[in-house]
């Protein structure tokens, strides 16, 4: 598939913007509280490396936090760091409610209303990002036409 600037691999994702929707947001999690909840199923990967992204805090050069599956294996990862699972069976087609909160300098994760990860990480620039972002591509031994596919039945973001 066709990648965007920044990334060798094909993405296919919402990324937040304005309340009028004509600038890209920005925002800082020093200051107020903001929230995306998204309700979704990963329902297909692709086959040599089995990897998608399904949600994200990005700021204005990388990824802050990303809702990643590997395998079956559906966690949180943050600056390249494993920061905490979410479900380490997850079955491809199966509803969850990630909700990712980012507040007073940190960032909280709650997995199917059960909070599971708080990463102390403050900073600005910050915007949410929901969808698939397909972490293979050829170079990486997939066929050209494996994808990974998301299914967003519910997106909801607030900013108090």
């Amino acid at each position: 598939g066709a990648t965007t600037a920044n990334s060798g691999y094909p993405r296919s994702e919402l990324r937040e913007m304005t309340a009028g929707g004509s600038q890209n947001a920005s925002w800082s999690n020093t200051a107020g509280s903001h929230s995306m909840t998204i309700r979704q199923a990963i329902t297909h990967v692709p086959d040599v490396k089995p990897h998608v992204v399904a949600g994200q805090i990005h700021d204005g050069s990388d990824d802050v936090v990303m809702i990643r599956l590997e395998g079956t294996r559906l966690f949180v990862e943050g600056s390249s760091n494993d920061l905490g699972e979410l479900d380490p069976n997850y079955a491809l087609g199966t509803p969850f409610t990630v909700q990712v909160i980012a507040q007073d300098g940190h960032i909280y994760v709650n997995y199917n209303g059960v909070p599971k990860v708080t990463y102390a990480r403050a900073g600005s620039g910050f915007y949410f990002k929901a969808g698939c972002y397909t972490q293979s591509n050829p170079s990486r031994g997939d066929a050209p036409g494996a994808y990974g596919e998301v299914i967003v039945y519910g997106l909801h973001v607030s900013h108090t």
